[in-house]
């Protein structure tokens, strides 16, 4: 019994039609097909989704493109074959660019099966793909929503903002067209609607009134609150709720709707309704991604109504209005709950007034009680969100902020002192005060919030006993901010005195080996520690600041650099500079770089300038402006680290970039990891898709280089070419039109053949066995070997071992069929685990299974039908 296929196929001639299904048939298929002769026949018969299109590429009343034409237009997955009795090389060439998935001549129909098997083969892996990235996307997607959710959650205390907060976010992050809340604490739905959020300001809040205008048994907020579970309906159109509403709704294009609990102590206290634009679109994963997201929404709600039940005295200071000892150790609680979940950091300061004893003996109570009135509203001014703020003692005050790296200590410190540095006016009176801190930092300083509390008490006591104005609770802490400030003094001593200079990593054309322009690198000339790179101290120029004004040097420098080639006749190629986040958002990105090509009379397209993701997201409509402003006046642009960060096509599709830039972490295990090399070759294809040339980062070695190369890659930096260089020998570079040697080309009809064993003598035995047939043959004695062997080679039989140490053949041939599927691969062993070797052929992994002791006739043969069907293979791919 063969499989069957639904085949559509439009062929005048009856004998041509039956021999196609004929071949299906002796392929192993069992087709169901249907004759069509005008193009309103195949517009029927496509409406019922055939898995394979097959279409003669002459027909009476309309010919094969026009087919081609329609099936891209209403079914564009569909593999769709061109059949021709006398198909011309440009007519199939621009067939396939017209989206043909093949073509075949009908003298070559005994072809038909294979080439099917290959469509659908190649439809599932696209299909599959594409599920993948689903999956990835609405991950992010959620994850999104999740963490503005829980960012509101942070900073709102207030129970219908919140829910509007999460509607917006729902809409904004989630891309769900419509998004409202229902409070339920009292019996009219309809005026406790929380502010709805839609991407169409008109639809989405008549869509909600309708469905509020329901009679109550028929809402969905009903039956959730019967059912306390999610109402999901997928598909509007056979599901109806109300005739008319989903009339409606489907004409505003929505074709799915969910209604989610909020529970407060085992109370539906409110309902998150939301809208998707797709069928089916509340599936199983994404419920449970929304319940956890309304886990988060309703364990918020319900911090919201306990404290509302509460006096206000019970959490916050009365005099001050701030939170007292019991609310910030809460706010704290939480702030460290989210940075263990995000592997992140908070930081608590507890500020002493000092001598607040005497102002309160001087000046009265009173006095002083406005002096800590004022002093609590300072601190709320000069702290930046998102913070916990509160009084905790008789004059003593304490501050939380999350953070993800230790800058926020210095920041948080610097904010609490800045907030006393002009006195107080009281009644006439100028009162002036001064504060000791004491600092601990989450985790480093303690394993939970009380932990690091405690400790941040134990700093202000060190400070009091020690008479400083401030100490750290940890000693290393002490040590390394101190460190980074006087980095950061040096850095900025560095800028003043003109320490810095730059270095040049060629970029290399990987088709011509051309030297097609360069990277500027910085080096910071350390009078004391020498040339130092920028990962010592890059960052630190982030935290502080100094990025902007050091970026502006860059681009000022590489601009003098580039004059100066150009006025000694150097054949100038264009020049990478790296932009930073706050370089885009200081706004004065355009104008730096006007200033410096007007000063050197140099053409905006000698510069490459190169961002991350993170430098583009924070505030895309700004950045895409700044972006496309840059593009007019020529310069190129560049995504630079590609994989490391959001990696989203919306990115490449929004933002106006030239290429992209695959981060080296993804090329140095190229050649042996398949998840790198999957990520590598999918940003390949991704950028190529967009008409984005791709960089490769980090290219060390000859078999990097080639894996790169045979998937397509334009270009490549990186040490297998030349490290980054000073000025002085990039110049010697560009004057002698060094080229990369590029590797020679495989000849013509050479059969190579790779032999993986860990026995020297298993493999020499091979060897002398296979020689007399001309192979080409290679010996690897591992895995990781015969990997390396593999990048570097172009090989079309493998046949390995079964038991190696480390690596095991049927792990190794696994890893070869996704790096390098078109290579036939044999596995032999003595070790006769029939079902680990039978699971690996029926896989697909391994192509056959030889045991030991094998037979050499039979064994020759073997590798002899292996290269007959690579052979067999190329030839019908190529055709």
């Amino acid at each position: 019994m063969g499989i069957p296929i639904s085949v559509l196929l439009l062929e005048d001639n009856v004998a041509d039609a039956e021999l196609a299904i004929r071949e299906l048939r002796r392929a192993g298929f069992d087709p169901q097909w249907q004759r069509v002769e005008t193009e309103a026949d195949f517009l029927v018969a496509l409406a019922v989704h055939p898995e394979v299109v097959l279409a003669d590429y002459t027909l009476p009343q309309f010919d094969g493109l026009r087919a081609l034409a329609l099936v891209r237009e209403r079914a564009p997955d569909t593999p769709f074959i061109l059949i021709s009795g006398s198909l011309g090389e440009e007519a199939a060439v621009a067939a396939i660019k017209q989206g043909a998935t093949d073509f075949l001549l009908k003298d070559r129909m005994a072809r038909l099966g294979t080439a099917v098997a290959r469509a659908l083969d190649e439809q599932r892996q696209r299909t599959a793909h594409k599920e993948h990235e689903r999956k990835i996307a609405r991950l992010m997607r959620i994850r999104a929503v999740i963490g503005g959710i829980s960012s509101a959650m942070l900073r709102l205390r207030d129970r219908q903002k919140l829910l509007a907060e999460a509607c917006r976010v729902a809409v904004i992050e989630g891309v769900f067209p419509v998004a409202w809340a229902i409070d339920l604490t009292d019996d009219s739905e309809a005026l406790n609607v929380i502010a709805a959020h839609s991407a169409d300001e008109q639809a989405g809040p008549r869509i909600t009134q309708l469905m509020l205008g329901l009679p109550r048994s028929q809402r969905p907020s009903h039956r959730v609150v019967t059912e306390r579970r999610p109402f999901v309906v997928n598909d509007l159109s056979v599901e109806p709720i109300s005739g008319s509403l989903i009339a409606e709704i489907r004409s505003c294009g929505y074709r799915a709707f969910a209604a989610l609990p909020l529970f407060v102590e085992g109370r539906v206290v409110a309902i998150l309704k939301l809208m998707a634009g797709e069928q089916n679109f509340f599936d199983a994963e994404e419920i449970q991604l929304l319940e956890w997201m309304c886990a988060d929404l309703s364990f918020a709600l319900e911090a919201i109504e306990k404290a509302a039940r509460l006096e206000h005295l019970a959490y916050f200071d009365s005099l001050t209005g701030l939170c007292n000892a019991r609310l910030f150790q809460d706010r704290l609680n939480q702030f460290v709950q989210s940075a263990r979940h995000d592997h992140g950091q908070v930081c608590v300061v507890v500020v002493d007034l000092k001598g607040f004893t005497l102002i309160n003996e001087k000046w009265g109570r009173s006095l002083a009680d406005e002096v800590l009135r004022q002093a609590g509203a300072r601190f709320g001014q000069f702290v930046t969100e998102p913070f916990a703020l509160g009084r905790i003692g008789a004059d003593t005050f304490a501050a939380a902020r999350p953070s993800d790296g230790e800058q926020v200590a210095m920041e948080l410190r610097d904010e609490m002192f800045a907030a006393l540095k002009h006195p107080f006016i009281i009644n006439g009176q100028v009162v002036g005060i001064s504060a000791q801190m004491g600092v601990a930092l989450f985790p480093t300083d303690g394993s939970d919030g009380n932990a690091v509390f405690n400790n941040a008490e134990a700093a202000l006591n060190l400070a009091k006993t020690s008479g400083e104005s401030f100490a750290y609770f940890s000693a290393e802490m002490t040590e390394r901010i101190a460190l980074r400030r006087t980095l950061v003094e040096e850095l900025s001593a560095a800028l003043e005195h003109q320490q810095f200079l730059l270095h040049y990593q060629p970029r290399i054309d990987m088709v011509s080996g051309e030297l097609i322009g360069a990277e500027a690198l910085i080096r910071w000339q350390h009078p004391q520690r020498g040339l130092t790179p920028p990962l010592d101290f890059i960052r630190a120029t982030e935290d502080s600041g100094l990025i902007v004004p050091l970026g502006a040097w860059v681009l000022e420098a590489v601009c003098a650099q580039q004059a100066a080639w150009r006025a000694s006749h150097v054949p100038i190629v264009p020049v990478a500079v790296n932009i930073s986040a706050l370089q885009l958002e200081n706004g004065k990105l355009l104008k730096t770089l006007r200033d410096a090509l007007t000063t050197y009379a140099l053409e905006a397209r000698y510069l490459d300038l190169e961002l991350t993701e993170s430098a583009v997201v924070n505030n895309p409509i700004a950045a895409t402006e700044t972006l496309e402003a840059l593009r007019k006046m020529g310069a190129g642009l560049a995504l630079d680290d590609f994989g490391t960060g959001y990696s989203s096509l919306a990115h490449l599709r929004t933002f106006p970039f030239d290429s992209v830039k695959i981060d080296r972490s993804f090329v140095t295990d190229i050649t042996i990891n398949t998840g790198d090399a999957a990520i590598a070759s999918a940003i390949i294809a991704m950028a190529h898709s967009l008409g984005l040339k791709v960089v490769a980062e980090g290219v060390e070695t000859e078999g990097q280089f080639k894996y790169l190369r045979a998937r397509d890659c334009d270009e490549m930096q990186g040490h297998y070419f030349s490290p980054a260089v000073d000025a002085s020998a990039f110049e010697m570079l560009l004057r002698s039109g060094t080229r990369m040697p590029l590797p020679a080309p495989t000849p013509a009809g050479q059969q190579t053949l790779l032999i993986v064993d860990d026995e020297h003598g298993i493999r020499a035995a091979l060897t002398r066995l296979l020689r007399p047939d001309g192979y080409r043959i290679l010996c690897a004695a591992s895995g990781d070997e015969g990997l390396e062997l593999l990048a570097l080679n172009d090989v079309q039989v493998i046949i390995s071992d079964q038991r190696m140490p480390g690596m095991t053949g049927t792990a190794f041939l696994n890893t070869v069929r996704q790096l390098y599927p078109d290579a036939l691969r044999i596995i032999f062993s003595g070790f006769t685990d029939v079902a680990l070797l039978t699971e690996a052929v029926n896989r697909g992994a391994v192509y056959k299974l030889v045991v030991k002791p094998w037979n050499d006739e039979l064994l020759r043969e073997h590798i002899r039908d292996a290269f007959r069907t690579y052979r067999t293979a190329r030839s019908a791919k190529i055709q």
